[in-house]
């Protein structure tokens, strides 16, 4: 069963696209909500368990976009469909699954949902290798590593190495003290629960830090300066939790 949510602000649109995903899917669909904005479509994701979402992005008040905002953890997969193609950068830099044009041809919708089946069946595919590869770390009692999902498969992340994690839409890069980068495919809710909390601490919505690799602080920027000259951004939601951590390492 697939769970979709369709967003869009044209109630014939939502209709003409509710019957696409019908003749394609059968009885695996199951539409949990057709909502006319981002607000009815956000109340409709966190209501339930969704597994696709296909957004429009020009709508009154809220554009698609910033649905995203509304989500500290981003477990479905999105499907833009829009009359304009040029949303399509931004849209795959929120890490879009795919990005299909109005008026709707059936056949993209149905290459749009087989790429949702694969995804799918893939990420199945890592999580069982990634359970099992845990399993094994955690008999060894590894405390010095973890095990992170990637887009190809798994890697595995040295905790002393790193310097910042930081959100890429449904994804999160690591930057490490090597200057090198790795794209993991889990939240950053997900990795803050499992990074050491002596070490690491979140200082904003898109951003985890080590602590051993604090320089300095900007107070008038509001900015953590670390080892290797990155300024990272502390939210004022965070700022007196993340002082009250750097002191307890003094």
């Amino acid at each position: 069963m697939i769970n979709v949510v369709i967003i869009d602000d044209e109630v014939n649109a939502r209709m003409f696209l509710a019957n696409l995903l019908e003749k394609e899917l059968g009885a695996k669909l199951h539409l949990v909500e057709s909502c006319s904005s981002v607000q009815e479509g956000v109340q409709a994701i966190k209501n339930n368990k969704v597994d696709l979402v296909f957004l429009d992005i020009q709508m009154p008040e809220e554009d698609g976009f910033q649905l995203m905002q509304y989500f500290d953890e981003i477990n479905f997969e999105v499907i833009f469909v829009t009359a304009y193609d040029r949303y399509a950068i931004r849209a795959f830099e929120c890490s879009a699954l795919h990005y299909l044009l109005k008026p709707l041809d059936p056949e993209k919708v149905g290459q749009a949902i087989t790429r949702f089946q694969k995804t799918r069946e893939h990420k199945q595919a890592i999580l069982e290798k990634f359970d099992v590869f845990t399993d094994y770390l955690d008999n060894k009692r590894s405390k010095e590593r973890i095990v992170f999902n990637t887009p190809t498969g798994f890697e595995v992340v040295v905790l002393k190495d790193i310097l910042y994690v930081e959100a890429a839409g449904n994804y999160c890069q690591f930057y490490f003290q090597n200057k090198t980068k790795k794209l993991v495919t889990s939240s950053m809710k997900a990795i803050e629960e499992c990074l050491p909390e002596k070490d690491f601490c979140r200082v904003h919505n898109s951003y985890i830090i080590n602590l051993n690799e604090v320089r300095s602080f900007i107070n008038a920027d509001k900015e953590v300066k670390l080892r290797d000259g990155t300024l990272v951004k502390v939210s004022e939601r965070k700022l007196a939790y993340f002082k009250n951590r750097i002191s307890e390492m003094a």
